[in-house]
């Protein structure tokens, strides 16, 4: 396969406001990988990570301070002016650009009691030196759900789009929701601007009553050259009063599928549902054994823990978030995440790992991790 390696050092000179004082921050926009997965509180590139909050900002690892995703000049950031509140809650960072997705829909009325549901979709750029918006694509057969996950491999992004399962009621209203209906696999060229539907990701589901309200996909990550996508739905009938004792985790449909943005092919994949994929490496939960693997090339490691909603794998560590916990991979022993328990780690930066929470970031070296041990 043809490697295309993103190696963005752009030394913007960015007018970008700070958010504690009125100094100009210059962003250094890299990523070191030959693609960029990001969804909604999992934005992060090698130098830094954008948080969606409002206005939207971006955190630099080597400074530890925060910028508004905004060049306007002396711009408060508190109006629809500010870029920084345009670009919605997960944009992505690429080429001196953000990158975003923005939908709408209206029911229009045809006349003789009938109605149509309709949708408009549009992927915007904004860019990074001045603030101009613009549309990239636009799109009328889904709504894109990139706060779930979205790709960006050899300049095309990946996405999958709900239908939005419109419905009509016993009164001729029509309901709409992301669960259920059908959901599809796209992309969009950023230099053609050409959107493709690639059509339905699984339609298996359909014989299942349940499933036309409870299903949905999204992307996991990319792996092994392929983009690889979930789709889970519900199979079981579960009447509202016994939601409360329902075991989702056990009884909900999770099934992988492999996209090849080479050959544009896509098939059923192996692969389990993961808390975490990297090009290299993946994380499951498998809860029958009630253990967590991390899948390496060379390597598969087991681990007496549960990290089916939350881990990450940097520096040969594994980061389970679900249990405020972290085990070296090199001597497989446990450690304590003390008392930054609430915190994810979400990168490793120049010998020092990253951690994030509610607006606050933190940089501790190993020997500093190690050191929380103590407080467990």
């Amino acid at each position: 396969m043809k490697k295309i390696i993103i190696c963005i050092l752009l030394s913007l000179s960015l007018l970008l406001c700070s958010c504690s004082k009125n100094d100009n921050v210059n962003i250094k926009e890299t990523n070191s990988k030959n693609y960029i997965y990001v969804m909604y509180g999992n934005n992060v590139y090698d130098n830094g990570l954008i948080a969606g909050e409002n206005p939207a900002v971006f955190y630099d690892f080597e400074t530890m301070e925060k910028a508004v995703l905004c060049s306007r000049p002396n711009c408060t950031h508190t109006t629809s002016e500010c870029m920084g509140n345009n670009v919605g809650n997960c944009p992505m960072l690429y080429n001196g650009y953000l990158y975003y997705f923005s939908w709408n829909d209206e029911i229009k009325e045809l006349g003789n009691g009938e109605r149509k549901y309709l949708i408009f979709s549009k992927l915007f750029r904004a860019s990074l030196n001045n603030s101009e918006i613009e549309t990239v694509a636009e799109f009328k057969d889904c709504a894109p759900r990139e706060y779930d996950g979205y790709l960006l491999y050899n300049d095309v992004i990946y996405f999958t789009g709900d239908n939005m399962n419109p419905t009509e009621d016993e009164y001729g209203n029509i309901v709409t929701s992301n669960q259920g209906g059908t959901h599809y696999f796209c992309s969009i060229d950023l230099k053609m601007g050409k959107y493709i539907n690639y059509g339905s990701i699984y339609d298996g589901d359909k014989r299942y009553s349940e499933a036309s309200h409870s299903s949905s996909a999204r992307i996991l990550g990319y792996y092994n050259s392929k983009i690889i996508i979930q789709y889970e739905f519900n199979p079981i009938p579960v009447e509202p009063q016994e939601l409360d004792k329902f075991d989702f985790r056990a009884n909900f449909i999770q099934l992988t599928f492999e996209f090849d943005p080479e050959t544009k092919e896509m098939k059923e994949s192996n692969i389990p549902t993961t808390s975490y994929m990297d090009e290299n490496t993946y994380v499951y939960a498998d809860i029958k054994t009630n253990k967590s693997y991390v899948v390496t090339p060379d390597k598969t490691y087991e681990f007496d823990c549960d990290t089916y909603y939350s881990a990450s794998v940097l520096n040969n560590k594994l980061f389970n978030h679900n249990e405020s916990e972290w085990y070296d991979l090199n001597d497989m022993s446990r450690h304590s995440m003390g008392k930054y328990k609430s915190y994810m780690v979400v990168s490793y930066y120049k010998d020092s790992y990253i951690l994030f929470n509610e607006a606050k970031l933190i940089k501790l070296t190993e020997e500093e991790l190690l050191e929380l041990d103590k407080e467990e």
